[in-house]
């Protein structure tokens, strides 16, 4: 997400690509349910008892209620998250398919990206030192 919005500050895609950008790689992100029926983490019936209790609380996120339902522990909802992020596909990628990009201009703006980080990330070390 950081690059999407380097590229925005920068002038090289406009607020509505960076958007459009964002909910095309939010729909590459596996369900946290279907991912825990993959993963035999959790079974049909556990998935449906998380979404009915998620009717009653839709603030509630669906993990966390799996854990206070007691069909998941903290650190099952950690890897299942982790490997949900791990499964969302890049904005290099998004950019170049939407036709936002090109695949030569997202590795230069990428690479330059990098390159301003740089100097960010040489002050934290000194920092930490």
């Amino acid at each position: 997400m950081q690059f999407g919005m380097y590229l925005v500050d920068n002038g090289v895609i406009t607020c509505e690509e960076f958007f459009e950008a964002l909910k095309l790689q939010l729909k590459t992100r596996p369900q946290l349910g279907a991912l825990a029926i993959e993963k035999r983490k959790l079974n049909v019936r556990q998935v449906f008892g998380v979404l009915r209790s998620q009717c009653d609380s839709p603030d509630d996120m669906f993990g966390e209620l799996a854990v206070k339902l007691g069909y998941l522990t903290a650190d099952e909802l950690a890897q299942l998250l982790h490997e949900q992020t791990v499964r969302v596909r890049p904005f290099t990628e998004i950019f170049v398919e939407a036709g936002i990009l090109s695949g030569d201009a997202v590795e230069q703006h990428f690479r330059d990206y990098r390159r301003a980080l740089e100097p960010a990330e040489e002050n934290e070390l000194s920092a930490s030192a």
